[in-house]
């Protein structure tokens, strides 16, 4: 029996939609500044000023697309401010300030090979190895988007020259992360981390992740 999966979709169209993505774009912008300020010994120095952008913008878009969609129906999620480097967005919840980690991919094969693929299907990306054990600080949830794009800069003109596409596709509660029959641990660096380290991640693959409406419903208890 074929598991259905859902995932949603958002287009956007430099034409029709300039003031937002300018807006967005400028927070990108600020975001790389304080990600990358270019000091000869900072860990950021190992990845270039493009990738660096590249992420922010992802990140960004990411973070405004998951809030929309889960402040659908009403507000249930808001921004928190940018702290360092080695954290990822992040949304929190307003009634009870779980926070929510976005975070994003550049699936070259196109999304349907990333969601369905039998042996080569991303995660959910959840807590460094140094994160997710007893006593230390993790997420409540984690939500993924993916961007079709040969390589994780195409972004960068992307946003101005075209229409483009990106993917929410679903999310993974704490509890999932710890539970071994739903998730693993992997030795990854992602496209979107703002240093570039290996690190062992807990991750639930897609098979086993919450799709949109599951996520979506799982947050909305939550709502004022």
């Amino acid at each position: 029996m074929v598991k259905p999966f859902v995932v949603v979709e958002y287009e956007f169209n430099y034409k029709e939609d300039k003031e937002l993505i300018d807006r967005l774009l400028q927070e990108a912008d600020k975001l790389a500044e304080k990600v990358y300020p270019g000091s000869a010994n900072n860990s950021t120095e190992q990845r270039c000023p493009s990738g660096i952008k590249a992420n922010c913008i992802a990140g960004v878009f990411s973070e405004y697309c998951w809030k929309h969609f889960l402040n659908y129906e009403s507000e249930v999620v808001r921004t928190t401010p940018f702290e360092s480097a080695s954290n990822q967005v992040d949304l929190e919840i307003i009634a009870n300030k779980q926070r929510i980690e976005v975070r994003s991919s550049f699936p070259r094969n196109g999304i349907e090979f990333a969601i369905c693929h039998p042996t080569k299907e991303f995660d959910i990306l959840g807590p460094y190895s140094n994160n997710y054990k007893a006593g230390e600080v993790s997420k409540d949830y984690y939500v993924r988007t993916l961007f079709h794009f040969g390589s994780p800069t195409e972004i960068i003109d992307a946003v101005r020259s075209q229409k483009f596409t990106l993917y929410l596709t679903g999310g993974a509660t704490r509890e999932m992360m710890f539970n071994e029959d739903k998730s693993m641990t992997k030795v990854l660096t992602p496209e979107d981390s703002f240093i570039e380290e290996k690190s062992e991640y807990r991750v639930v693959p897609f098979h086993n992740a919450m799709d949109c409406k599951g996520i979506y419903q799982c947050i909305r208890r939550f709502k004022k």
